[in-house]
């Protein structure tokens, strides 16, 4: 019987708003850089492959905050080089990596907060397991979130990150329920599904672009969806 529900943070219950490519090019504006959004989006697949490189290498750095941070620096400093502002790369990664460390870079998706309420009022203990830095709890609590939720894990806090079970462990520690109890919804296969599925825990997989079709999970489209599926 499930009794506690985990999400994922980052394209699971929040979005970049404005987008990577808009604040980059805003920023860049305000430093002197002629550059637009138009430049900077043909560069995001780029940047999308970046950081898919170095969390596959070693994605180690949701360990700790500071690695945390540095990884969020560098995209930006790479996206710098490739658009050709290289010489302003420190200040302007800096001043990107500002604005998402507040709500005003970050859009709830619609579907979230009325799934967290449902569930809430349904009785479930409701958590957060992301890998993010130590700063998640004032974020969500910026965004209103933080009040639906028991128990805030974030990888940087505990020094262990997704899919290491140990995050998940910790999380239904909190809570005070067994992983078998537990479901954990996210939308990485990789990291929220197969973290989720060695910890004892379901894992349900959002996928809102339709695009994990071959994904060993169950899976939703929506988190509108969640409450019937559990």
């Amino acid at each position: 019987m499930t009794k506690a529900v985990f999400f994922d943070v980052g394209n699971t219950l929040v979005r970049a708003c404005p987008s990577v490519a808009e604040t980059f090019a805003r920023v860049a504006a305000e430093r002197g850089h002629a550059l637009t959004v138009r430049d900077v989006e043909p560069h995001m697949p780029a940047l999308d492959a970046y950081y898919e490189a170095e969390y596959l290498r070693d994605g180690d750095f949701w360990c700790s905050h500071e690695g945390s941070v540095a990884i969020w620096l560098e995209q930006y400093r790479y996206l710098c080089h490739l658009t050709g502002i290289a010489h302003d790369a420190e200040g302007m990664a800096r001043a990107v990596h500002e604005t998402y460390r507040h709500a005003a870079g970050w859009e709830v998706f619609p579907d979230a907060e009325g799934c967290l309420r449902t569930l809430k009022r349904q009785g479930y203990a409701l958590g957060v397991v992301s890998n993010w830095d130590a700063e998640l709890e004032g974020l969500l609590r910026e965004l209103r979130l933080l009040p639906y939720f028991d128990v805030v894990v974030s990888s940087a806090a505990v020094g262990h990150r997704k899919p290491d079970p140990v995050v998940f462990d910790l999380a239904c520690e909190e809570a005070g329920v067994a992983p078998g109890d537990a479901v954990h919804v996210g939308d990485r296969p990789d990291a929220d599904g197969e973290g989720a599925q060695r910890a004892g825990l379901r894992p349900v997989i959002v996928d809102r672009r339709d695009v994990e079709d071959g994904c060993p999970y169950e899976r939703i489209l929506t988190l509108t969806d969640l409450p019937r599926l559990l």
